[in-house]
């Protein structure tokens, strides 16, 4: 999606710049393959029923994965009446395929503490850490350029290797572009100070999410302290069925006791993604894929 707004920034004044913009998708590729189907921003929610009503009149055949079926897309989401005709439209343009499995073979390596401390005292150890990895370059400041003219300043970095706190990253007003230039330039991030995540920090929660999902894509390394394991970083985030089961009052006089508790869906859907992702991240097997595809690239530099 932040191709296709890329896009429609450049055909400004366009009677109709959705149709331009699926007309240049369908030239490039006639299968538009998408991992991860969600819907969380209402920019995007507003736009897609006319966007793929333009793609699939064109051809455009679209084969998806998503942990949600096309009903629950941005459910709960701002003005979702006027999204809903883009429910209607998959619906009848695909063949929906609930699979389910009780194996997350992203969990199935040999899954080892890697370069995840758990403790504020390893602050000290992390950057220890990444400077053993920068090698002799002294880390700087440094500005990196993402879509649309934005500028994302970097603490420090050096080497392929940038440091941040997690405040810098999650706390500030970032997104899925700010995160994409991040590991354009930089092929491992020594993120510090991942606290546990709940309402007291639910916005956070969401841009913490969309990073591990971009490094994730991007195969990137990770060093990094945290407040505690991942799946207990995300113990206080909920979906509205689980607020329930813990509890069968509703939800909301379930979250008045307990100050800290997050009763969201998109977050609670997204979870166990994000904590099977950190954990792969963390794996031997992982990290041994890196080191020799970072090997490989300097071979070829």
């Amino acid at each position: 999606m932040l191709n296709v707004h890329s896009r429609l920034q450049m055909h400004k004044g366009v009677s109709d710049p959705l149709d331009v913009v699926a007309a240049e998708i369908s030239d490039e590729a006639i299968i538009l393959c998408l991992d991860e189907f969600m819907v969380t921003d209402v920019a995007d929610a507003m736009i897609l029923n006319r966007l793929f009503r333009h793609l699939f009149s064109k051809g455009v055949i679209l084969i998806s994965t998503s942990n949600r079926a096309p009903d629950k897309l941005y459910e709960g989401g701002l003005q979702r009446d006027l999204f809903l005709p883009f429910i209607d439209t998959l619906k009848e343009r695909c063949i929906v395929h609930p699979i389910g499995s009780a194996t997350d073979y992203r969990r199935l390596g040999s899954a080892q503490q890697g370069f995840y401390f758990v403790g504020k005292h390893f602050s000290t150890l992390l950057k220890q850490k990444l400077q053993s990895l920068i090698g002799d370059e002294e880390p700087r400041p440094q500005t990196v350029e993402v879509v649309m003219g934005r500028k994302l300043q970097v603490p420090l970095g050096a080497n392929g290797c940038a440091y941040f706190p997690f405040e810098d990253l999650c706390d500030r007003p970032l997104g899925a572009a700010d995160y994409f230039g991040l590991f354009k330039k930089f092929h491992t991030l020594a993120l510090d100070g991942i606290p546990k995540l709940g309402s007291s920090n639910r916005t956070a929660a969401y841009r913490f999410i969309t990073l591990i999902d971009v490094m994730y894509e991007n195969k990137a390394r990770l060093l990094c302290t945290a407040e505690a394991a991942p799946i207990e970083l995300f113990e206080n985030i909920v979906t509205v069925a689980e607020a329930q089961k813990i509890s069968p009052r509703s939800s909301r006089s379930q979250k008045s006791d307990d100050a800290d508790l997050c009763v969201d869906n998109e977050l609670g859907f997204a979870k166990d993604r994000t904590i099977s992702r950190l954990t792969e991240i963390n794996s031997r097997e992982y990290l041994e894929d890196f080191e020799e595809k970072l090997q490989q690239q300097a071979c070829k530099g």
